[in-house]
């Protein structure tokens, strides 16, 4: 099924795209130019930031994606309100459950506030970045969004990871069951052996581009349905619902 929530795929596209491209390469490639072409001034706009809070993670995906995007800057909530987002089938064992959209702000918010603490962030490098994905706040570019403001969130707390050391496949996984275990640490025991200091934003051009599958939290198996569906009301109820050890 195409990830088609606005209604008008034929008529406008995937999700409205400026070029009003149909194809997934022709979209996936034209994103990601756009990406490249704003990655600089997106960087640069986070080192200025005093603080990083909602309205920064907005502006970043805003100047990543306004170039293909129409919409790019404008969370979920904003935009389909009345829908859930999904990563797989429901008989999938990996099946990824994004927050309700009326969550997002709280649920980033909270990864933010996650960060302040330094020391834990640096020890639990994965809590972090879990609780920024799960909130999915975009219908698209989430993982390169995520991306950049987790950089510059480690950047402050003096530590980066070495991206260009890990593998895309068990990444995702790992990152799939932090999202539906959040408290059971599998992003914080896949990415501790890449943990690295860093004194500079400078080596962050070469890390970004010895990253693979960036898109992977948006590209792949995404699917919706009305959050008044009572079998969606059901899911929302058991997921994540294992007791805190």
């Amino acid at each position: 099924m195409t990830f088609d929530p606005f209604g008008d795929f034929d008529t406008e596209g995937y999700l409205q795209n400026s070029l009003k491209l149909k194809d997934p390469l022709e979209v996936k490639e034209s994103e990601h130019l756009a990406f490249e072409a704003s990655i600089d001034d997106a960087l640069a706009y986070l080192a200025k930031k005093k603080s990083i809070d909602y309205k920064a993670v907005l502006k970043t995906h805003e100047t990543l994606f306004s170039g293909f995007y129409p919409w790019a800057g404008k969370d979920r909530n904003e935009l389909v309100p009345h829908l859930a987002v999904f990563k797989g089938s429901p008989d999938d064992p990996r099946h990824t459950v994004f927050e309700r959209p009326e969550l997002i702000k709280r649920s980033v918010e909270y990864a933010l506030e996650l960060a302040a603490n330094k020391k834990r962030f640096r020890d639990r490098p994965g809590e972090v970045m879990g609780q920024l994905a799960s909130a999915h706040p975009f219908l698209d570019g989430n993982g390169r969004t995520i991306l950049l403001i987790y950089m510059e969130l480690s950047y402050r707390a003096r530590f980066a990871i070495d991206w260009s050391k890990t593998n895309k496949d068990v990444y995702l996984r790992a990152l799939s069951d932090e999202i539906g275990a959040p408290c059971e640490g599998h992003l914080d025991e896949y990415l501790r052996p890449f943990v690295m200091d860093i004194t500079s934003r400078d080596e962050w051009p070469e890390m970004i581009g010895g990253i693979k599958g960036l898109d992977g939290l948006d590209k792949e198996g995404i699917t919706y349905e009305k959050l008044d569906n009572p079998e969606v009301q059901k899911l929302y109820k058991t997921y994540r619902a294992k007791p805190l050890e």
